[in-house]
């Protein structure tokens, strides 16, 4: 995209679609609320909740199933596209300052950080136990959105704060968009991050008659552990002997 109004144009489109008719995420978004009472809205399935709801009134109940599939099938591409992105990036950024030892920067005779998506697999399981150890999965999957939008929040807030910094510290450098009015925009953007921030240790009203502290606690301490204490493990531990220029060149190449 070139410049601000392509981006503005395709985020209005994609709000307009994702934002009022659908969204994989346990929120109360219009079209939802406007035919699932909220008392009978589940976190976990609520899009589903609204589907059922829309094909009965319309006497096409039979399209409930077909729409269940095409949602798992949908979800099952992003998930496959949320496992190869990060891992990606994690490999690139690893070649080129040492964040992780050589045998997690290995890759098959495909081309794939395998061992990377092994130990991102493992970890991943070891937490999908919540689901097992907590018998309400519906609470579970709310403090999991919780505690990934609470880590997003993070990266906002450093990204408002060191766009202005940049603008004071490198105010020639030559950028496709200059931003008018920045220091003002970024405010606003990061009063609104901190805002939402502090939101997230508010618990739903469907989250139960569980300890609010108890629920407070888990989400700072998933997000202390998320958001601070591993970002500061990879930059502590990371060694100079780890690097690998020459590979990280050419991992660039392949990834644009």
């Amino acid at each position: 995209m070139d410049g601000p109004r392509s981006a503005l144009e395709a985020g209005t489109v994609d709000h307009l679609v994702t934002r009022t008719t659908y969204s994989p995420r346990p929120r109360r978004r219009n079209a939802i609320s406007w035919v699932v009472p909220s008392d009978q809205l589940s976190l976990t399935a609520g899009v589903m909740q609204a589907f059922d709801a829309f094909f009965a009134y319309f006497g096409i109940g039979w399209l409930t199933p077909i729409a269940a599939v095409a949602l798992v099938s949908a979800s099952l591409g992003g998930m496959l596209t949320w496992l190869a992105g990060p891992s990606k990036g994690l490999l690139l950024i690893s070649r080129q300052e040492g964040y992780l030892p050589p045998y997690l920067q290995k890759l098959n005779g495909r081309g794939v950080q395998q061992n990377i998506l092994v130990t991102q697999g493992i970890v991943t399981s070891v937490i999908a136990l919540m689901y097992a150890l907590i018998p309400n999965v519906s609470s579970v999957y709310w403090i999991f959105s919780v505690i990934t939008t609470q880590v997003y929040l993070i990266m906002y807030l450093l990204m408002f704060a060191a766009a202005v910094r940049l603008r004071k510290t490198q105010p020639d450098h030559p950028r496709g968009y200059r931003s008018p009015a920045l220091t003002l925009v970024c405010a606003v953007g990061f009063a609104a991050s901190a805002a939402a921030l502090v939101i997230g240790f508010i618990p739903s009203s469907q989250f139960g008659g569980g300890s609010v502290w108890a629920y407070v606690g888990f989400i700072a301490a998933g997000l202390l552990l998320l958001g601070f204490v591993i970002p500061w493990l990879f930059l502590h531990c990371r060694k100079p002997s780890w690097r690998s220029p020459e590979t990280a060149e050419s991992t660039t190449g392949e990834v644009s």
